[in-house]
């Protein structure tokens, strides 16, 4: 028998409260985020926030049309995605959103998937759209390529995302030949500053090697209506609210420890501390494109996280100080870079898994292909959200993420 305890810290989640039970759940099943919102009042345009904000923080990154995030003692809003009204969202594992996805759908023939919500020729136009953007992508196959044509490096690393390269003669106008921004990044295992990363030096690229192209981000001028770009309704454009550019801001329980700057719920204090501009809106609607296949996302081909590019952090030991509970009695299983790690304990051991990155996870009995969550699931965490299992007997576990299946591991109960 597996014990379970499980408690969401407020992050991208809603607060909740901790229950320990000696039944596993019966069921997965993942918060309803646009059922979250739906009761907020409704703002006068697709840019702006309504009137009124949450008491607590609601909503996901890709799950939600608002997210609203703690900063200090303060419930902020940090995103807006998609229009007013319905948004057609690729949320469940079995949903085929990803670029290669679309393409193998449209070139099969067949009938179009009715959670896409688009007739077999807004499909076609869409698949071609994407095309256009990989090749686009794809003309750089190296930082020396982008410096040449004149592109800017003009971010950090972002984990699961990749440095922001601009082109500035790309204007502020949709075009899938020439998006305003390509996304390069590199296997590191370490999240790298923006001075550490390099710059151009004419056609030149000096810095860092081993950075690729993994997809595109269009940045059109921020209007009251939402953009009517690519073809059908997956295209959920963001703006963000309340964010933090840059920096690194010191970790408040112990002022000899640095951590990378979240920067959604970094205080406005905590930002300009750390070196970081703080941006109540940023003037713009956003679009990620993954479209080069290497990295083809399972999260959809415009997810604003991608767990095909490498993950980069700050190092584990930190982050499990900053965003997990400590017990001095429980295991602690830190889920850093999307991966559980090794996870070893003994019988009747408590296992405490922590979400240390900046996207949610599950903890979910079985496999992609063999899910077992009615032994146990952890339902949606969010960054610094916990959950406790243990075993009863001695054996192997496998565990993966409903969110990210690529993400299993095994753990060993002795």
């Amino acid at each position: 028998m597996r014990r379970v305890t499980w408690c969401m810290a407020a992050a991208v989640l809603i607060a909740g409260a901790c229950s320990t039970t000696n039944e596993a759940p019966e069921v997965a099943v993942l918060p309803d985020y646009s059922a979250q919102v739906a009761d907020l009042p409704t703002a006068s345009d697709d840019r702006s926030l309504p009137d009124v904000s949450p008491d607590d923080p609601v909503g996901a990154y890709g799950f939600s049309r608002y997210v609203y995030q703690r900063q200090g003692d303060e419930i902020v809003a940090t995103l807006i995605e998609g229009p007013l009204g319905p948004q057609v969202r690729c949320q469940q594992l079995a949903q085929q959103c990803s670029y290669l996805e679309l393409q193998a759908i449209y070139e099969a023939g067949g009938e179009v998937p009715d959670y896409l919500q688009m007739d077999r020729n807004t499909l076609g136009e869409l698949v071609d759209q994407l095309a256009r953007v990989e090749a686009a992508v794809l003309q750089y196959e190296t930082l020396d390529d982008a410096c040449a044509a004149g592109l800017v490096i003009s971010s950090a690393q972002s984990a699961n995302m990749g440095i922001h390269v601009t082109d500035p003669g790309a204007g502020f106008g949709f075009n899938p030949d020439r998006p305003q921004m390509i996304l390069f990044a590199k296997d590191g295992g370490e999240r790298i500053p923006r001075l550490n990363i390099g710059r151009c030096d004419g056609d030149e690229f000096i810095g860092e090697d081993g950075f690729q192209p993994v997809g595109a981000v269009f940045n059109l001028q921020l209007t009251e209506d939402h953009p009517d770009a690519f073809a059908g309704e997956l295209d959920n454009w963001h703006v963000h609210h309340n964010t933090c550019a840059g920096g690194t801001v010191e970790n408040a329980s112990d002022a000899n420890s640095e951590a990378e700057v979240n920067a959604t719920t970094a205080t406005p204090e905590q930002c300009r501390a750390g070196g970081g501009t703080f941006v109540p809106v940023m003037p713009s609607w956003m679009m990620h494109a993954y479209v080069v296949p290497e990295f083809d996302p399972q999260g959809g081909v415009f997810a604003m996280f991608n767990p095909n590019v490498w993950p980069l952090a700050s190092s584990p030991g930190e982050l499990l100080a900053i965003r997990t509970v400590g017990n001095d009695n429980a295991v602690a299983a830190p889920i850093i870079n999307f991966s559980f790690g090794n996870v070893v304990a003994n019988v009747d051991e408590t296992i405490r898994f922590g979400n240390a990155d900046g996207v949610p996870h599950t903890v979910t009995a079985g496999s992609a292909i063999n899910p077992r969550p009615d032994e146990f699931d952890s339902g949606l965490m969010g960054t610094g959200a916990t959950f406790d299992v243990s075993f009863d007997e001695p054996g192997n576990y496998q565990i993966f993420c409903i969110l990210h299946p690529e993400m299993q591991a095994t753990v060993v109960i002795n």
